[in-house]
């Protein structure tokens, strides 16, 4: 009687899209399928990549997913990976899901650690190995932490320009991008003259239509926009952060002291000037703008009208 063959698949993940990543992706997949292959013992079972995906949440990998999916229904016997760390980097969840595939009758083999589930000793050995999982994601992002820290501190953030500008060239330089910095105008210049926000939104959305942006305005993003030192030319670090919380679930959140800040002065081009950017911030503070109120007290008074003469001022020195 013929020997049965181990139905083997393999798990590639890398969880960056640059090029060199690229290149690691592909080496995975094509390893472990000439492995598994070349193997007389084995049976091709099929590869599952997940290509720019963080280890830190298993739920949003869809292939590991699909794979384990697959264990489910009787169609893997064995389950090749290059590390613990990249199968999962959050411990609670790698525990898991291993034990699941246990039941599932399935065995997952660590290329790097040498080790598969059917010589670890129960499940401290799977804690062991996913902790060191973890010490590896978390020492990985610190890096990535002080890389940006550094890039900061030289004037050289490299995150995602804000709205209105596009960040060009190795130092991530921000230009600013026309059509946007008019409608970031008018958003000022409106906040400026006392109009609420709803009408302020209404006015934005009609110039992003007319544009075929797409783009949709809300009072909260048009309160960050006006809240932004951005459109004065300067730039601010570490406004939100990212945590990952007990569970291993990655989310941004408001900086609170936890990580310290950055301020790069004159780091851009100035799209409003500091003197009506400042009386918006007092019209926001008094909360003017909600289109809630009708009654002001005298100080308040006073705030919209100097807000209101430095819009004025800005858009007569635009128009000379």
């Amino acid at each position: 009687m013929e020997k049965q063959k181990i139905r083997t698949a393999a798990y590639c993940r890398v969880s960056s899209l640059s090029d060199t990543q690229d290149g690691s992706f592909e080496a995975q997949c094509t390893y472990f399928e000439k492995l598994i292959r070349s193997d007389p013992d084995m049976e091709f079972a099929g590869l599952y990549g997940d290509h720019g995906k963080s280890g830190r949440v298993m739920r949003n990998r869809k292939e590991l997913n699909r794979m384990i999916k697959d264990c489910e229904k009787g169609k893997i016997d064995l389950i090749l990976t290059k590390s613990i760390s990249r199968f999962a980097r959050n411990m609670l969840e790698c525990v898991q899901t291993l034990r699941h595939l246990r039941e599932c009758g399935v065995n997952v083999r660590f290329e790097r650690e040498r080790l598969d589930l059917e010589s670890m000793g129960g499940e401290l050995m799977l804690s062991i190995l996913a902790t060191i999982a973890e010490e590896e994601s978390n020492s990985i992002s610190l890096n990535s932490s002080w890389s940006r820290t550094e890039h900061v501190e030289k004037g050289q953030p490299w995150e995602k320009a804000r709205y209105g500008f596009v960040s060009v060239g190795p130092e991530h330089t921000w230009e600013v991008v026309g059509n946007e910095a008019d409608v970031i105008k008018k958003a000022f210049y409106m906040a400026g003259m006392c109009h609420t926000y709803s009408e302020i939104t209404e006015e934005m959305n009609r110039m992003e239509a007319a544009n075929e942006t797409g783009r949709i305005w809300t009072n909260p993003g048009l309160v960050r926009l006006l809240r932004s030192e951005a459109y004065i030319g300067n730039y601010l670090s570490n406004k939100e952060i990212r945590i990952v919380d007990k569970k291993g679930i990655s989310r941004r959140v408001k900086n609170r002291g936890e990580v310290n800040r950055v301020l790069i002065e004159g780091h851009h081009q100035a799209i409003v000037s500091k003197e009506l950017y400042d009386a918006v911030q007092e019209l926001l503070d008094h909360r003017t703008l909600g289109g809630h109120r009708r009654n002001f007290s005298s100080k308040e008074k006073e705030i919209m009208e100097r807000a209101m003469a430095a819009a004025v001022k800005e858009a007569g020195l635009r128009h000379k």
